[in-house]
């Protein structure tokens, strides 16, 4: 019963991250998940630096009844000069409007079945991702990046083999993607709720407070 409940909704609650990069602290993000109706809305409040400077961010993804995101929403100011974007998906094309004010769009090509929102420096696209993928059957999916307007096609690599990293939770399992920036995401198997996502090239490291 409860992977047929993950399958159209995420765990609601309050989810708090921190993100270090080369060891350095680097930002918090804190996530509130929200459950209306058939859709799933998720809240973030990012505060951290951005190459050096200061920054402070909030957005909002709403995802429909299968998870796939449907709008997406940032506001943010970076070293005291505002910023925004938006997405929003209309069955297999994602409108953009990135930082810069530029629209575009993405369309799913024979092999993508679905989009994913997530923009740089934020969580939210990259919470659910563990219910995505098992909602999906691990398809492959079109992530799509509004800040900077670009896209990629992503999917789990299979039979990935990652070490698990020190205070990971004995009973998470891993899911890992390969392309530009490989990364690992380490999450709860029951609840479908990340607790540590790698970005080893990069040396990046988000990790939830629990």
């Amino acid at each position: 019963m409860l992977g047929l409940i993950l399958a159209t909704q995420l765990v609601a609650g309050t989810y708090t991250y921190k993100a270090t990069l080369g060891g350095a602290s680097v930002g918090t993000s804190t996530l509130t998940v929200k459950n209306v109706g058939d859709s799933t809305e998720i809240d973030e409040q990012v505060t951290g630096t951005i190459s050096g400077t200061t920054a402070s961010a909030n957005d909002t993804l709403i995802l429909g009844a299968d998870l796939a995101p449907l709008r997406y929403h940032m506001d943010a100011v970076q070293d005291g000069s505002p910023l925004k974007d938006s997405a929003r998906v209309d069955d297999a094309t994602a409108s953009v409007t990135d930082v810069h004010g530029q629209n575009s769009s993405f369309d799913l090509q024979a092999s993508e079945k679905h989009f994913v929102i997530a923009d740089f420096g934020f969580f939210a696209g990259l919470l659910p991702l563990p219910a995505q993928m098992h909602a999906w059957n691990d398809t492959p999916f079109l992530v799509v990046v509004p800040a900077i307007a670009r896209s990629a096609m992503l999917a789990p690599e299979a039979n990935a083999i990652a070490d698990r990293p020190a205070g990971v939770p004995a009973a998470d399992v891993a899911i890992s993607f390969t392309g530009e920036t490989p990364f690992t995401i380490w999450y709860d198997p029951t609840t479908l709720v990340p607790d540590e996502i790698d970005v080893t090239a990069q040396g990046l490291i988000v990790t939830r407070e629990r």
